[in-house]
């Protein structure tokens, strides 16, 4: 007889209900670990999509224009100042007197206390004593009395056929009823003061033959222009100057050298090599001028000068820079101008020039840069307005102690270069960020996300109601 073995007995592990919660829990949490993954994957998605959205889109980045462009400029040569060359009857190209020989034609009136002398070739010609001070330009036309060296039409204009040349101890002011002074276009033609004063007041002072300089080479030597030396004093104002200068030592068009002094203000200068110049002057006032279209520089301090005080000015539409310091100006300030539509800067510190205090201008439209220290420390930037040019503020070189400070630098092709820019105010200018762009990108991102998470959760549903399967739980 045969045994049978009893049959098990029902317990938890063979129980086919207690299986099929154990598998649905299983599968719960897997359906629920595989959603996790999914929103995971969603947010590091809108994450790395609003991370490329805020380098794409909300960081501006403009492409930096070239500034380079040919300018013929000749090499610095020392040689003898233009007034020296007048009265020596040198050419005005002339560098060793060994190697030049007078020349007839270079001629000049020369004005001292109690005299005015005539000299050609560097040989006095005659001389003529004053019975009294001279008062204005009417008095030298009359005491000279020869059209071939000066002449007036009697309708307010006066003529230059020479240098006219204020000598220590002169004095001289070029005022009503003279409203025109003309410089004829001829070699060693200028207006000078070397140790006197020279005052201009209400004049217009132009060349005979007003030529422009297209090819901006400067290089005609009968171009006349505006110089005072060996410590002298010029004062220009309310005046007219143009078409005045060329591309040699102080013949630049308007200049203060060998510490010289003096203003000018309430003037314009156009279409000149360079509208104003100084080198080795000192406590120099420019103020409230209008300096356009001139081939370099609107406004140059050069070379050492001192206490040089730009004020107030427009310099606009120059072949290079509105304004430029160069080499060791020091003590200077640029106040309250507006240098704009340059062709290269608006506002430039150059070679050392040091101690300045560049406050309160508005720099823009430029072709290069709106405010430029080139290795020149221990300057002052200060609530400047710097916009639309190609880099706001530009700093290389030496910039030690440099101070900038509550400045505007908005929309230029780049904020700056070579210095920082806390506490100034920066908006809009490309390569920065744009704050209001990132704010809505980045307020976005949660949006999306439950955005996301919801149209996931429907498109589930959708899909289980559409295979027959049943919501996943456990139950008893």
């Amino acid at each position: 007889m045969t045994t049978r073995s009893p049959a098990p007995a029902a317990g938890p592990a063979n129980d086919p209900l207690t299986a099929n919660r154990a598998l649905a829990a299983a599968l719960l949490r897997r359906e629920r670990s595989r959603r996790r993954g999914v929103h995971l994957l969603m947010v590091v998605m809108t994450l790395l999509c609003a991370v490329t959205l805020s380098v794409t889109v909300g960081r501006q980045y403009r492409e930096l224009q070239s500034t380079s462009e040919f300018f013929h400029r000749h090499a610095y040569v020392p040689s003898y100042d233009p007034l020296s060359n007048v009265i020596l009857g040198l050419p005005p190209n002339t560098v060793d007197v060994r190697d030049s020989a007078p020349a007839p034609d270079i001629r000049g009136i020369t004005l001292r206390r109690g005299e005015i002398s005539l000299v050609a070739g560097g040989e006095l010609v005659r001389s003529i004593p004053l019975a009294g001070p001279v008062t204005g330009l009417p008095d030298v036309v009359r005491a000279v009395d020869d059209p071939s060296w000066i002449d007036q039409d009697g309708h307010g204009k006066v003529t230059l056929h020479a240098a006219l040349i204020v000598s220590p101890g002169g004095s001289l002011t070029v005022t009503a009823p003279v409203t025109d002074l003309v410089m004829a276009v001829r070699r060693g033609v200028l207006l000078g003061v070397d140790g006197g004063r020279l005052t201009l007041n209400g004049v217009n002072v132009r060349p005979d033959t007003a030529g422009g300089d297209v090819n901006r080479h400067a290089v005609d030597e009968r171009r006349p222009f505006i110089v005072a030396t060996h410590q002298a004093h010029l004062a220009i104002t309310r005046s007219h100057l143009s078409y005045l200068g060329r591309d040699w030592n102080s013949s630049y068009g308007v200049a203060w050298s060998d510490g010289s002094t003096g203003s000018m203000t309430h003037s314009e200068v156009d279409h000149s090599f360079i509208g104003t110049y100084t080198d080795h002057a000192r406590d120099v006032l420019i103020e409230q001028n209008w300096f356009h279209d001139n081939t370099l520089y609107g406004v140059d301090p050069h070379s050492y000068s001192t206490n040089i005080s730009v004020r107030h000015n427009v310099s606009e539409r120059n072949g290079r820079h509105g304004i430029i310091f160069s080499d060791f100006v020091t003590g200077g300030v640029v106040e309250g101008n507006i240098t704009r539509d340059n062709r290269l800067n608006g506002i430039m510190m150059d070679a050392s020039s040091t101690g300045n205090r560049i406050i309160g201008n508005t720099s823009t439209g430029n072709r290069g840069d709106g405010i430029v220290l080139a290795s020149s420390p221990d300057n002052v930037l200060a609530n400047n307005m710097v916009t639309g040019n190609r880099v706001g503020i530009h700093a290389r070189g030496d910039r030690a102690n440099v101070q900038v400070r509550g400045n505007t630098v908005e929309g230029n092709q780049l904020a700056s270069q070579g210095v920082e820019l806390a506490g100034n105010a920066v908006r809009d200018n490309g390569d920065q960020w744009r704050p209001r762009v990132l704010i809505g990108i980045w307020s976005a991102v949660p949006l999306v996300v439950v955005l996301l998470a919801g149209v996931t959760g429907l498109a589930r549903r959708r899909r289980d109601r559409m295979s027959g399967r049943p919501a996943l739980a456990v139950g008893t």
